[in-house]
């Protein structure tokens, strides 16, 4: 099932951008072709070219769309949660589930070399994606439920198991289903920035 389906595009433009997400991840942005695309999404190569003014321009613009996508399921998540934990619980098991339901996103958003085909690209860390995750653990010390900290390190500590475990699932090392690991490894990384780590939440 493709994964974009942003309103701000044309069906057309949908097709040639999901099918850019799986190729450029399979084999890679240098190693992908137009003609792959037109095999691959069954647009032609001029409704490509219309849409689109080089590869490059496709690499933009998936990132760019992927980027709003995500940030608007983060967005519901926060609209339907209020606390911090509630909130980093339901993000976390958000990104597992888009691990395993659309590898090809997380493959590409957190292993993709971005720079070397896109040179302009600010680093994904700074996008706003990530940015909430970030916003999250501030409000986590506002609230007095997470210790002071450095911000980064925070995040890091409470993320970075999180986002290791993806990797590892993504790279077919884990021996169960991904989604099976996510009470333990989102009640480890936040034992590890809680105030109090002894207490249950």
């Amino acid at each position: 099932m493709d994964y974009l389906n942003h309103q701000a595009h044309s069906k057309t433009v949908l097709k040639v951008l999901n099918s850019a997400l799986v190729l450029f991840v399979d084999k890679g942005f240098f190693n992908t072709s137009i003609p792959d695309l037109v095999k691959h999404s069954g647009v032609s190569t001029g409704s490509i070219y219309h849409g689109f003014k080089d590869k490059q321009a496709i690499a933009e613009t998936l990132m760019t769309t992927l980027l709003m996508q995500i940030e608007s399921e983060q967005q519901e998540i926060l609209d339907r949660h209020t606390t911090c934990w509630e909130r980093y619980y339901a993000l976390s098991k958000w990104m597992i589930a888009t691990a395993e339901q659309h590898p090809h996103v997380m493959q590409f958003v957190l292993t993709a070399r971005h720079k070397e085909f896109m040179p302009e690209l600010k680093p994904v860390c700074s996008s706003q994606p990530f940015m909430t995750l970030r916003n999250v653990i501030q409000q986590g010390m506002e609230e007095g439920v997470i210790r002071q900290m450095d911000l980064m390190v925070a995040a890091a500590s409470s993320y970075g198991g999180v986002l290791r475990l993806i990797q590892l699932g993504l790279d077919g090392m884990l021996e169960k289903p991904l989604n099976s690991y996510l009470d333990e490894i989102t009640q480890a990384c936040w034992k590890s920035i809680a105030v109090d780590s002894n207490k249950e939440n």
